[in-house]
């Protein structure tokens, strides 16, 4: 009877401690968004704002939009209004389009292009040129943020993007401690 409320004492061990290690890291501000903003043909246009620092002007805004009415047309945009903001980007086409980072793979300093202003999620139009995503699923995008003193906290935004037409920003993940790397999906 003692062996067996042993063994019954060390599976309980075990379980406690893997359930420890799922635990957030402290050092990371996780924050579930579930933000959608929509341009569903037809539509033309929708936005939404984006306010992560809770100051009175918005850090962001995600644009949908089908330019020159036309339904095959659809455009994505990020505008960064908050200079103290900046996503991790790509050059394609002569445009800035957000990159795509894979879960798991490291948001930090040394990565190539951070931009603020004006970039592409998606951008299709009648012509030919088309860059982007479109209907990839969820997809994880890198951001930082400058504080105070001159230094950056890394994270990440878990994104969805549907027929160009709507996007979904489910949530963001914003590291405390500045200039220190965090894992896109980290928590």
């Amino acid at each position: 009877m003692k062996r067996l409320q042993l063994v019954a004492i060390l599976l309980l061990s075990i379980i406690a401690c893997k359930k420890e290690k799922e635990t957030n890291n402290p050092d990371i501000n996780e924050v579930n968004l579930n933000i959608k903003v929509a341009a569903v043909y037809p539509t033309l246009f929708n936005s939404v704002d984006v306010n992560i620092d809770g100051e009175i002007v918005q850090d962001f805004q995600f644009v949908v939009t089908h330019t020159d009415d036309d339904p095959n047309q659809h455009t994505i945009d990020l505008r960064v209004y908050d200079n103290k903001y900046q996503f991790l980007v790509e050059m394609v086409s002569d445009a800035f389009v957000i990159k795509n980072i894979n879960k798991g793979s490291s948001i930090q300093p040394n990565l190539n292009i951070w931009k603020n202003g004006h970039i592409f999620l998606r951008h299709l139009l009648s012509n030919g040129t088309d860059y982007g995503y479109s209907d990839i699923g969820d997809f994880y995008v890198g951001f930082r943020k400058q504080n105070s003193q001159g230094g950056y906290q890394y994270g990440w935004m878990k994104i969805n993007i549907t027929n160009g037409e709507t996007l979904e920003i489910k949530e963001y993940a914003l590291h405390k401690i500045a200039d220190t790397p965090i894992n896109a999906g980290e928590k």
